[in-house]
């Protein structure tokens, strides 16, 4: 049976202040940076002095930034622009608020322009870079991340965010080097600053794909002993104790990761894995269940309800409950089904609805629902081989020579042993036709 792991979501990091001759204003600053976990790049030298009035609108623009409130950000920012036209940091400050509106051209537009009138102030190119990482731009993104770099080599953020341009070339080809490149950029940004929380979970992340376990919960536990509350890291670690056989570590990973964010689909996933894990089958689908009342679209919480009844089903059957091992197995195939509406693309959940059939002794449907995996991905090899075997059950000879001549054609190496068992099949049955 296929079972399928929850995804991870990346982020990237927010806003930059400036300060200002006020006392309350300074410290909402600081307050500002300390829950940011982020210092700023060094300012470079502008042209003109901004007046007090266009640093605090600036200073307020940022706040809201960091708050999610995009569109009062922006307009705080536009106040300080008026003032100062010239005003680097808040055109620097409005390019990459335009880009969490989702205003990319106007971003660009902005951040250009800001370099213009400063060539050398750093958070613009690191703004820009970021901009550019959104549109999938990898090679502009490096370029823009390496002058902000040229000009303040101890911006931790740019290390950080060229160190998301490298993660991002990895989901895309899977390219270890990628990885290797990425985590060289987090360890940079973590000896700058080693108060990043996103930089060490990063690296952590980039270990774990690694191979290299150990650093990667040295990396997660440092992000959490600067960040207790990011439910992120606490899933990550989780996963990590439960691929090294830590089941008990890895449910007080994700139960602080529930505390850090009750309404985490994410950690409530991975908490049912870890109860699947475990064959407690009862706080498995409990957990998942959380997950549909949260978000009653998320397929993977019902295909992993599927599963969790497959397994039951299972259980009843080796302790002779054949009819409630039947009626888990019926269970289970609606859950996948359920999960087959919403992701009618789903190969994995077809397959596994043929697999329970198959247990049910209801062949021709199983046929049915392997034939349609077949049909989704051509790829999937194992369904040609049971789809053969189905055929035969039924009596449909020919067709199940055609197939197991079609399996034995395509020659998967991870079912070396099946294709020979094929070969002898389609000799008995008369050949391919």
């Amino acid at each position: 049976m296929q079972k399928l792991m929850p995804k991870r979501v990346e982020k990237t990091f927010q806003g930059s202040m400036h300060t200002i001759n006020n006392k309350t204003a300074a410290m909402l600053t600081l307050l500002f940076l300390i829950l940011c976990l982020i210092p700023h790049a060094v300012s470079a030298k502008k042209a003109e002095k901004p007046s007090d009035r266009a640093v605090q609108h600036n200073n307020k623009g940022v706040t809201a930034l960091y708050q999610g409130d995009i569109d009062r950000a922006i307009f705080e920012f536009k106040i300080a622009t008026e003032l100062n036209p010239k005003y680097v940091e808040a055109l620097s400050n409005l390019g990459l608020a335009y880009k969490h509106k989702g205003r990319f051209d106007d971003a660009i537009v902005v951040l250009k322009r800001a370099i213009s009138l400063d060539k050398k102030f750093p958070s613009t190119y690191n703004h820009l870079g970021i901009v550019y990482l959104k549109l999938k731009n990898h090679k502009e993104a490096l370029r823009q991340f390496g002058l902000a770099l040229k000009y303040n080599n101890k911006y931790s953020d740019a290390h950080y965010n060229a160190g998301l341009v490298h993660v991002d070339l990895y989901k895309q080809d899977k390219n270890l080097d990628h990885l290797s490149d990425a985590a060289a950029c987090f360890v940079k940004a973590t000896q700058i600053n080693s108060d990043h929380p996103y930089a060490h979970m990063q690296l952590g992340m980039a270990y774990h794909r690694l191979g290299e376990y150990e650093k990667a919960i040295i990396r997660y536990k440092l992000a959490l002993e600067i960040d207790p509350n990011l439910a992120e890291a606490w899933n990550n670690l989780a996963e990590l104790y439960t691929k090294t056989g830590q089941t008990l570590k890895a449910q007080q990973a994700l139960n602080h990761s529930i505390v850090a964010n009750p309404d985490s689909s994410h950690a409530h996933l991975n908490m049912g894995l870890n109860y699947l894990k475990d064959d407690n089958i009862t706080m498995a689908i409990n957990e998942f269940n959380k997950v549909i009342i949260d978000d009653p679209t998320n397929e993977l919480a019902y295909f992993n309800i599927g599963y969790s009844y497959y397994k039951l089903a299972s259980m009843l059957s080796e302790k002779g409950s054949s009819a409630q091992s039947h009626e888990a197995y019926q269970e289970s195939n609606r859950a996948y089904q359920s999960a087959v509406t919403l992701k009618p693309n789903y190969p994995e959940a077809t397959f596994n609805i043929g697999y329970n059939y198959q247990q049910l002794k209801n062949f021709s449907s199983a046929a049915e629902w392997y034939k349609k995996t077949i049909t989704l991905d051509a790829t999937f090899y194992r369904a040609y081989f049971v789809l053969g075997q189905m055929y035969q059950l039924t009596g449909k000879n020919s067709e199940a020579a055609n197939v197991y001549c079609e399996f034995v054609k395509r020659k998967p190496d991870e079912y070396k042993e099946d294709v020979e068992t094929a070969k002898g099949l389609i000799k008995s049955l008369g050949g391919c036709h």
